[in-house]
């Protein structure tokens, strides 16, 4: 298969990531929530009681019912309140045939069922294709709009503290991506990357990337400067880069907690230009590189020491996959380590820099880093949407203002956002659809000429018994990935600016990457510019299962996701911190203001593999493409639909969904 098909499925695993969380399910529901078999389940965490919160000031518990989502701490995304509704069906143990539903008596033009930027991308197209007269319904199954593009929010007196909950850094896309981001509000990504993000803020004041070696896997508790090993290769290469840079690497080495030849093999792999696939031609490389892990690549081509291995293992980045889950040639794309030397032939050039992307790779775009990632996005979509509920006309002036969730639902709006609202039945009516959705316990029907599924794949079988078998087939051929994303709420970081650290990697630590605020002033909101002053901190967990396939990972990978509580992971976080930061002053008890756990069990959209997807070998059409086909007044849109995720992929799929409903949609006289 060919390199541009590759790109075009999502199979270079290259493309930003979005860091999706929500989630919570506990005891034996977790584990029949995985989809796996016992078996496999015995290489998840084992079960664990039931989660507690945890918060401070006047932020509230996940439990609360609040009137502003992004307020509440502990465990949050999703809770597990919506997910009766959806693991009802997945049981077969909802049976709308013999429940009493109530009808609203409501009738749209749209229904959008999922409220994630691309349903709310849908319904703002939709509406702008009927010229401002249509009328739409949006229904999410969460406590908050937005779908993975979540903000949380944390009041210390004197300054409220913004973060991300999910999706973070945006790039331009398609042009229909760009258009649309222009037409809300969001006028020029690299001009804001310019204008409001301070990159080197904390370099600056001497802070940069370290390493935290744990003394499970190395022997050891220490934090080490991180020498980033494509800069040391130009030192050693480049005579116009001073001779203590290359002196610096050789440092590094002697100090880091490794073996001898664990050393060694690090050192070789970033600077030996080396063939490790000897005597093949430049195809037969590739072909074999397709068809292995990164992982095995590692152990078995390049024949490194297994601590390698767990020095790598966070380097990914954020992609959702370890280095068992990743094919090798996508770890060559994504500037892993272990390449320079191989000839891949013209469409693969050789690196000269190790850790950076090869020239093979699409040409980066700017890239901007809202404070509360791409729920801006969110928000401008639903201000366009429903005025009244983030009053102000633009960007800037939508940062601090808080959206008033009572209006989202009016009944006097064009348009509405019915939050809390699981949509459990969708069908083809004569003229129209008919949508059943539960909330609090109790169905509910209406109905609407339209209807966009903008939810997860592998519901939408569930939610249209009608599909025909060879669609719903597709349609279960995807398996999110799982992320999660903590925010610690911290009083100061003077530990941080102590240990000279901003960003953090944790080599098979329990969290692998920790990093400090980004540092984005817009709109009135301001980042902490003093160790002094609060800010928050954010930490990551690589989940990684060698030995199953990547979709068995990620199975495990939401079990365990699920069956560990709050607890536990706060008393992980607590540790780690305390070991990695402790000697610089870092005081758990003290520094630690809240905690706002968002995880996501069905998190990224699935990419396609080279290794484990071999179907792209016979070269058939793949799965996304079937199963985003069309059915009767209903289409669907989401991430899934691209098999590729970021935030213009889930706008590109609205427009998409909404544009296949256009000729309908011109024969409508209820404008």
């Amino acid at each position: 298969m060919s390199k541009k098909n590759d790109e075009r499925l999502g199979v270079v695993d290259n493309i930003e990531r979005r860091d999706f969380i929500n989630g919570v399910l506990k005891g034996s529901v977790a584990l029949a929530a995985s989809g796996l078999a016992p078996g496999v389940l015995a290489s998840a965490a084992g079960m664990s009681a039931p989660a507690a919160t945890r918060g401070a000031g006047a932020a509230a518990t996940a439990a609360t019912q609040g009137t502003y989502p992004p307020v509440l701490t502990g465990m949050r995304g999703s809770s597990f309140p919506a997910y009766v509704a959806g693991h009802a069906m997945r049981d077969h143990t909802l049976h709308i045939d013999k429940e009493p539903i109530e009808d609203t008596g409501e009738q749209y033009d749209l229904i959008v069922v999922g409220g994630g930027i691309s349903g709310l991308s849908a319904a703002l197209f939709y509406v702008r294709d009927s010229g401002g007269k249509a009328r739409t319904l949006v229904l999410d199954n969460h406590d908050d709009f937005g779908g993975h593009a979540k903000r949380n929010e944390f009041d210390f007196g004197n300054r409220t503290v913004i973060s991300n909950a999910g999706t973070f850094d945006i790039s331009p896309g398609s042009e229909n991506a760009r258009s649309f981001m222009q037409s809300i509000g969001i006028e020029d990504i690299a001009q804001l990357n310019r204008e409001n993000q301070d990159t080197y803020f904390y370099q600056r004041l001497g802070m940069g990337q370290r390493v935290y070696y744990d003394q499970a896997t190395f022997g050891q508790d220490l934090l080490m400067d991180d020498p980033a090993p494509w800069i040391e290769f130009i030192a050693l290469h480049d005579p116009n880069v001073p001779p203590d840079q290359a002196k610096r690497w050789a440092d590094f080495l002697a100090r880091a907690p490794m073996n001898e030849q664990a050393r060694k093999d690090v050192y070789r792999l970033y600077t030996a230009k080396a063939d490790f696939l000897p005597g093949m031609t430049p195809a037969e490389r590739v072909a074999r590189l397709r068809k292995m892990t990164y992982r095995d690549y590692l152990l078995k081509v390049a024949k490194v020491d297994p601590m390698v291995v767990s020095y790598l293992r966070d380097r990914t980045f954020g992609s959702a996959r370890g280095l068992s889950g990743m094919s090798a040639i996508a770890a060559m794309r994504r500037g892993m380590p272990g390449f320079i030397g191989m000839d891949l032939g013209p469409e693969y050039p050789l690196r000269t820099i190790p850790n950076q992307p090869s020239p093979a790779t699409r040409k980066p775009l700017p890239k901007y880093h809202f404070p509360d990632g791409n729920a801006t996005i969110a928000r401008l979509i639903v201000r366009q949407l429903i005025p009244e509920a983030l009053p102000g006309k633009t960007l800037a002036d939508s940062m601090l203002q808080r959206a008033d969730y009572a209006r989202l639902d009016l009944a006097g709006n064009q348009n509405r956002i019915r939050l809390s609202s699981t949509a459990v039945h969708v069908a083809n009516k004569p003229g129209g659809v008919e949508v059943i959705y539960s909330r609090d316990g109790k169905l509910y029907r209406v109905r609407a000429r339209h209807c966009v599924l903008a939810c997860w794949h592998h519901v939408i079988p569930y939610i249209c018994p009608e599909l025909p078998d060879w669609q719903k087939e597709a349609l279960r051929y995807q398996v999110h990935a799982v992320n999660l994303w903590v925010n610690v709420w911290l009083r100061n970081w003077r530990a941080f600016k102590k240990a000279g650290a901003c960003f953090i990697n944790a080599p098979n630590g329990y969290y692998s990457q920790i990093l400090l605020e980004c540092p984005v002033d817009i709109g009135g909101y301001k980042r902490s510019t003093s160790p002094d002053e609060p800010t928050v901190l954010t930490m990551l967990r690589v989940f990684e299962t060698p030995g199953l396939s990547v979709k068995d990972q990620y199975r495990a990978a939401r079990a365990e996701m699920y069956a560990t509580d709050f607890a536990t992971y706060e008393s992980k976080l607590r540790d780690q911190l305390t070991r990695m930061l402790g000697p610089y002053g870092f005081d758990a008890d003290r520094d630690i203001a809240g905690i706002t756990l968002n995880r996501w069990g069905h998190g990224y959209s699935y990419m396609y593999s080279s290794v484990f997807d071999e179907f792209l070998d016979r070269g058939e059409q793949p799965p996304h493409e079937r199963a985003r086909l069309p059915f009767g007044n209903v289409t669907i849109a989401n991430c899934d639909a691209a098999a590729r995720d970021s935030t213009p992929d889930a706008i590109d799929q609205a427009r998409r969904a909404v544009s296949e409903l256009r000729l309908n949609m011109r024969n409508s006289v209820s404008y």
